[in-house]
C-alpha cells in the first residue's frame, strides 16, 4: 500500500505581540508547513525614521519600503502602540505628493491593521483617503483649465490649429471646442 503526503505551504505574517509559533501542522496524511515572518524582529523605529525622511525629503519609496511602511504599525508590541503607529503612520502618509502612492499606503494600511485599528481611526483613515482623491480631481481640473489659458494664448498668437494640438497634447476637436467656447 502506497501512501500518499500531501504538503502546503503557507506564509503566516505575526504581529510584534507573537514571538514564537509552531512552523508545521500535522494532520496525519496533510502536513501544513508555514512560512513565518514575525514583525517584531523588525527595527520599528530605523524603519519609520528612514521612510519618515524620504518622505521628508519627497524621495519615491521602493516596492519594499511601500510594505515595510504598510506593516509598520504591526511591528509594535500592544493595541495601543500599534493604533498609536498607525495614526503616526497616516499623518506620515498625508505627506505623500504622490496621490496614488499615499491611496495604497493609506488602504494598505487600513487593510493589514484591521484588527486593532478602532472605528474612529478607521473613518479617519478612509477620510483622508476620499480627501486625497478630492484634491487630485481639484488639480487635474486645474491643469486641464492652464491647458485651455495656453490653448487660448496660442490662438491668440496666430498658431494653426493643428500646432496647437500637437504642443498641447490635445486632439483637433478639443482644440476647436476651447476657442468656440471663448
Amino acid at each position: 500500500m502506497k501512501i500518499l503526503r500531501l504538503f502546503l505551504f503557507q506564509v503566516v505574517i505575526y504581529t510584534a505581540d507573537v514571538e514564537e509559533a509552531e512552523n508545521e501542522f500535522n494532520a496525519g496524511c496533510l502536513t501544513l508547513k508555514l512560512e513565518q515572518a514575525f514583525l517584531g524582529k523588525l527595527d520599528s523605529g530605523n524603519i519609520r525614521n528612514r521612510i519618515g525622511k524620504k518622505i521628508r525629503n519627497k524621495e519615491v519609496l521602493s516596492d519594499e519600503e511601500l510594505m515595510e511602511f504598510i506593516v509598520l504599525p504591526l511591528t509594535y508590541k500592544g493595541t495601543e502602540a500599534k493604533q498609536e503607529a498607525v495614526k503616526e503612520a497616516v499623518e506620515l502618509a498625508k505627506k505623500i505628493e504622490d496621490k496614488k502612492e499615499q491611496t495604497f499606503l493609506l488602504s494598505g494600511i487600513l487593510v493589514f491593521a484591521d484588527k486593532i485599528i478602532d472605528t474612529e481611526t478607521a473613518k479617519y483613515i478612509m477620510e483622508v483617503m476620499r480627501m486625497t482623491q478630492v484634491a487630485e480631481l481639484f488639480l487635474e481640473e486645474g491643469r486641464e483649465q492652464e491647458k485651455e489659458k495656453i490653448i487660448l494664448n496660442l490662438y491668440k498668437l496666430g498658431m494653426e490649429l493643428d500646432r496647437i494640438a500637437k504642443a498641447t497634447e490635445s486632439d483637433i476637436d478639443k482644440v476647436k471646442q476651447v476657442i468656440t467656447r471663448s
